[in-house]
């Protein structure tokens, strides 16, 4: 690596992409309840996200962070894997069996998921991959690199308050840690940041389509969504407990 990780480094990739995104949606006045739609996913989601997307990577690019960001060894725990990746799979296709994808239109639904796709990238890397390097190379536990790379994660999304989701944001940065933390095992029980970034894209697409088909939302995704979070907590508890995510921090 050319530019060796610290915590701050980290830190300052999350405040700058955090920043951006809050300067952008202030210029141009997005509704939160509203970005679903395309206008809104087109200069909202895709025009921001897609220049932080070439930042992030010439970042990793000139550091040389990419194979520290994207890989590492997997735990190789598959009862662990399934267990946070059933809820998650079982919400996502709910979301999709329930979606009234004539109500949407073919345009609207590609749009969106180029924006989703955005946002898997931009978030996992900032979140997952950067930040997670960083504080790896900074804090001797393992369990602080999960806990603040989550709570950074839930703290991102605080900002939501701001445009037009007014209190129940702090509701969603609590949900928001949770799955960050579901993320945050993917990471390290599959070994890559891809997988990640691919269960957050289809987690966003399948969430927003589902509310822009108008269609109910089903008990079976909510229970998965439940589920989620459940098995998110008590999966990283015994993770970080049992010793296998020990070692993981790489110390210079």
């Amino acid at each position: 690596m050319r530019i060796q990780p610290r915590w701050w480094i980290g830190l300052g990739v999350y405040l700058t992409y955090m920043g951006w995104v809050f300067a952008a949606w202030t210029y141009l006045d997005i509704d939160y309840a509203a970005l679903g739609s395309q206008a809104n996913l087109l200069r909202g989601v895709i025009v921001p996200l897609g220049i932080a997307a070439i930042v992030l990577c010439a970042f990793n690019g000139l550091a040389g962070w990419w194979p520290q960001a994207t890989r590492e060894p997997p735990l190789r725990q598959p009862v662990f894997l399934a267990a946070v990746l059933v809820p998650m799979l079982g919400f996502i296709g709910m979301n999709l069996y329930s979606t009234a994808w004539a109500a949407i239109g073919m345009e609207h639904v590609l749009v969106l998921a180029a924006a989703m796709l955005l946002v898997g990238f931009c978030e996992e890397m900032v979140h997952r991959g950067i930040l997670l390097v960083g504080l790896r190379h900074s804090l001797r536990s393992e369990a602080w690199v999960w806990f603040w790379s989550s709570a950074l994660f839930g703290l991102l999304h605080a900002t939501n308050a701001f445009f037009g989701l007014g209190a129940a944001a702090l509701v969603q940065v609590v949900l928001a840690f949770c799955a960050g933390t579901g993320l945050y095992l993917v990471r390290r029980l599959t070994g890559n940041l891809w997988m990640a970034m691919a269960l957050h894209a289809l987690w966003d697409f399948s969430s927003i389509a589902q509310g822009l088909g108008r269609g109910p939302q089903s008990l079976g995704a909510l229970v998965f969504l439940g589920g989620i979070y459940v098995a998110s907590i008590a999966v990283v508890v015994l993770v970080l407990r049992c010793g296998a995510g020990a070692g993981a921090s790489a110390k210079p």
